[in-house]
């Protein structure tokens, strides 16, 4: 009787165990991955995708999609810009 509990421990011990690995691999598999970008994510420094003088400065994402300004180059610097009224 005593080796029959001592197997049951053990069956119980080790599937304990299983679930945490199994726990702690589908975590770290999900931090890894990242899934969906969240909506409205500012980036750390603005990137600017530009030609000579014309540019769009990436701010943030909106579910993968860039979203910024246009921008031009003036005396070296980007400037932002505004539509003509």
């Amino acid at each position: 009787m005593p080796a029959l509990l001592t197997r049951y421990w053990k069956i119980a011990i080790l599937w304990a165990l299983s679930l945490v690995v199994v726990s702690a691999l589908s975590s770290s598999a999900q931090t890894q991955r990242g899934g969906r970008p969240a909506p409205n994510l500012p980036t750390e420094t603005p990137t600017v995708v530009s030609g000579s003088d014309v540019g769009f400065r990436i701010e943030r994402t909106q579910d993968g999609i860039p979203v910024g300004k246009l921008v031009v180059r003036v005396d070296g610097r980007w400037v932002d810009t505004a539509p003509s009224r």
